[in-house]
């Protein structure tokens, strides 16, 4: 079989002339500028790779050792002079035409330009806002290329009496070479007099119109957040809140006494004292009495011989009989005194059992007492920790449902250009594809001219430019928004929104970012704020029927950022430096809750709020919110119960003191009438040996007289007796 034949290689210098030259790397990019061609182009790159250095510049050229088949050099051949050929001309009779087309625009617009763009921008913004839009003039220069609003007042569809904003000049400079061409091209946009929230004199609501099958299915939650917001704010109801209230509820003397009361031993105790004392006092009840009767019988006949004068017993058997009657009296007052002896002896039996009693009761009253000191709650109040932070929740999860629908909204027509970028790069994609499709199957290129067009980064909208300015009354305001365009994938750039609030001491910076190319990684929106200076009041007691929720007052400094995609999803985060701020809440029942409560408010003098929230269909909704003001609410009900706590105890002990008493009266009587029957057979004992000793007194002291009287006698009868023998 004969051999294929190899194709014959050619040198560099068989080249066309405009391929054998050397050429600076900035003449080389004019003349790739003129290749429209993407493989024509990416060849000729391909080749230029020879660099060197001639003087002080630096050339490229085709390697000099590089060669080339007899198509190679025909096809390089006619390139060269598709490239010196493509310089551009203007052709006569289509320039007559589109100059034709031009006049009949004008002479048309010109009658109808300045109503009909009136009533357009009029339609768009009621659309957009929702509410009335009412415009001074409008102005429409087709060969001037400049539009002119004047006078713009745009209502607030939540405030009817009032501007969302206004502006007094908007001033539009287009390309009318891009507007023949069915685009809008602006380089700049000047808006001036800018004015926010001024008053307005008629009212600016729209009549309410039934909902389109198209709004009703934009307002449809096909994302699930509505599902997932309802799911936490069910649960996000201020339960730190009732935590603490609750806790400080135990350190209420009664709630401390009702806690004590189901574990007070007194109660119980008293009871059986009670019982058991007052079966031994009805045991004993009738021996006083009867005992008093023995001993009243004896004082009779004792109070006599007590009280016997001993000077009126003239004879010593007045003294005998006087000392014998004393002496039976003593017999019978022995044996009273036995029989008292007997009943105390018995009875101080009993006595010792009521004396255990009463110890018993003594040491139930005392372990009673000591529960006060015991069960009082401790002083941790840890449900403090997520005090704010349980508030602010539910203010959260009610913002976002509020402003989620704007999000939505914003989302979606963001959304939407994204999807247009990407069908218009997968549209590109797919010509490319088929471009180098065809030119491989292509042979040879036929006769005639070629026609090539620069890359087109013109959409059908762009708004290179917008700037907008106002000041009056202590206000100012400059905002700038860049490349508003309808196919960001041809601008290569997303929008770019930048404004500047300054108000009377407060300034807010916002900033916020479209990015709809379609091979970007960046979040399809994000944005920034911040602003100083404040003022905030949050009622969080109207959203909430939780007592005690707090309300914030105060100055505070705000910074907040928002990033949301295509799907939906969305991230948000910020922080509140309040300082400074106010809290309070309506009053509660309980007047120390209330007292203790209130003074913790009252600590907080200023407070920083940290917040992040996000959504996906996948994960649902987050929520983290953060504060030092929990820190500080919890020491400083801390310090208050600390204060509280000495008063609690004092007037939780008066209260169970009394409790105590009405506990431990009945078994005290009881005791009080067991007592009171010992001293009564201890006074008849007294009375008794009283009466014996007062007895024994005047028995000595008879016999004493007796004896006396005996010796006298005896001396009396010596004396005689020797008076009869003495000599004297």
């Amino acid at each position: 079989m004969k051999a294929k034949k190899e194709p014959k290689n050619f040198p560099v210098k068989k080249l066309n002339s405009f391929f054998r030259k050397s050429y600076t790397q900035k003449k080389l990019d004019k003349i790739l500028k003129k290749i429209y061609i993407p493989e024509d182009k990416a060849l000729i790159e391909s080749l230029f790779s020879d660099k060197y250095e001639k003087g002080k510049k630096e050339l490229v050229r085709i390697p000099r050792d590089k060669v080339f088949t007899k198509k190679e050099l025909s096809q390089l051949k006619t390139l060269a002079k598709n490239i010196k050929a493509n310089k551009g001309r203007i052709k006569l009779v289509p320039f007559i035409a589109v100059a034709s087309f031009i006049a009949a625009i004008v002479i048309l617009v010109t009658v109808f330009k300045n109503p009909v763009a009136k009533m357009g921008i009029r339609t768009a913004m009621q659309g957009i806002f929702g509410a009335r839009c009412d415009i001074g003039s409008v102005n429409v220069e087709i060969f001037g290329a400049q539009i002119t609003v004047n006078h713009l007042e745009q209502a607030n569809a939540d405030e009817p009496m009032k501007n969302l904003f206004q502006f007094d000049k908007l001033d539009l400079n287009f390309n009318l070479t891009q507007l023949l061409r069915a685009k809008f091209h602006a380089e700049n946009i000047e808006i001036s007099g800018i004015a926010l929230g001024t008053e307005r004199k008629v009212s600016g609501a729209l009549p309410v119109k039934p909902k389109s099958a198209k709004e009703k299915e934009e307002n449809n939650d096909s994302t699930g957040f509505y599902d997932a917001l309802k799911a936490k704010t069910t649960s996000a109801t201020a339960n730190a809140i009732e935590d603490v209230l609750k806790k400080l509820q135990e350190y209420n003397p009664e709630t401390i006494m009702r806690n004590i009361n189901e574990n007070l031993q007194t109660k119980t105790v008293a009871a059986e004292v009670q019982n058991d004392v007052k079966s031994l006092t009805e045991t004993w009840k009738a021996k006083p009495a009867e005992l008093q009767k023995d001993v009243n019988n004896f004082k009779t006949s004792a109070e006599k011989l007590t009280k016997l004068n001993a000077k009126n017993l003239k004879t010593p058997n007045d003294i005998k009989k006087a000392i014998e009657d004393i002496q039976t009296a003593l017999k019978s007052g022995e044996k009273v005194k036995n029989g008292v002896d007997s009943t105390l002896n018995s009875f101080e039996t009993d006595a010792k059992k009521v004396e255990g009693f009463k110890t018993k009761l003594e040491n139930a009253v005392k372990t009673d007492t000591e529960m006060v000191k015991n069960t009082l709650p401790d002083l941790s109040v840890e449900g403090a920790k997520g005090f704010v932070t349980g508030t602010f929740d539910g203010f959260a999860y009610n913002l976002l449902g509020k402003y989620y629908p704007y999000l939505k909204k914003t989302i979606s027509y963001a959304g939407t250009m994204k999807s247009s970028s990407s069908k218009d790069e997968n549209a590109k994609k797919e010509a490319v594809k088929k471009a180098k499709k065809q030119a491989r199957t292509e042979s040879k290129r036929y006769s005639g001219r070629n026609v090539y067009w620069r890359k087109d980064t013109v959409p059908k909208l762009l708004i290179e430019n917008v700037h907008g300015s106002g000041s009056g009354s202590g206000t100012s305001l400059d905002l700038k928004i860049t490349n508003i365009s309808s196919d960001m994938d041809k601008v290569g750039k997303p929008i770019v929104a930048k404004g500047v609030y300054n108000a009377t001491n407060r300034t807010h910076n916002a900033g916020l970012t479209i990015d709809a190319r379609s091979q970007s990684t960046s979040p399809l929106i994000s944005g920034d704020y911040s602003g100083n200076n404040f003022p905030v009041n949050l009622n969080m007691a109207e959203k909430s029927n939780v007592q005690g929720v707090p309300s914030f007052s105060g100055t505070t400094s705000v910074k907040a950022n928002l990033s949301a995609d295509s799907d939906f999803s969305f991230k948000v985060g910020g922080s509140l430096e309040m300082n400074p701020v106010t809290l309070s809440a309506g009053d509660l029942q309980n007047e120390m809750v209330n007292r203790i409560y209130k003074n913790a408010l009252a600590a907080v003098k200023s407070m920083n709020v940290k917040a992040n929230a996000g959504f996906s269909e996948k994960s649902g909704i987050d929520l983290d919110i953060s504060t030092d003001a929990d820190k500080i609410i919890s020491q400083a009900l801390k310090e208050s119960l600390k204060k509280e706590l000495g008063n609690v105890q004092a007037e939780a002990e008066a209260k169970l003191k009394e409790k105590l008493a009405e506990y431990t009266g009945a078994s005290n009587e009881q005791i009080a009438k067991f007592t009171e029957i010992g001293k009564k057979l201890k006074d008849s004992k007294s009375a008794t040996e009283e009466l014996n000793r007062q007895l024994e007194a005047k028995k000595k002291e008879l016999e004493k007289q007796l004896t006396d009287k005996a010796k006298s006698e005896v001396s009396n009868k010596a004396t005689k007796a020797l008076k009869g023998k003495l000599p004297f």
